[in-house]
């Protein structure tokens, strides 16, 4: 297995964690109910955290092989 496609599979996990964060403030937004909010607070929050940790090791990943880093 070559290195390529794990940098590539690690940014597609990130874009979908930081678009069901979106989906999920959105819906906060929109339907701002007690149980939307806390889902919101206690599950979009965290995958946000995790989509931004992924892509900055991607981004590492892809300046390490092409020795930039």
């Amino acid at each position: 297995m070559t290195d390529q496609p794990r940098r590539l599979r690690l940014l597609r996990i990130a874009i979908v964690l930081a678009l069901v964060f979106n989906l999920m403030a959105l819906l906060a937004l929109v339907r701002a109910t007690p149980i939307i909010f806390t889902l919101f607070m206690f599950l979009a929050q965290p995958l946000f955290a995790a989509a931004l940790v992924l892509l900055i090791g991607a981004v590492l990943a892809e300046l390490r092989a092409r020795q930039i880093l």
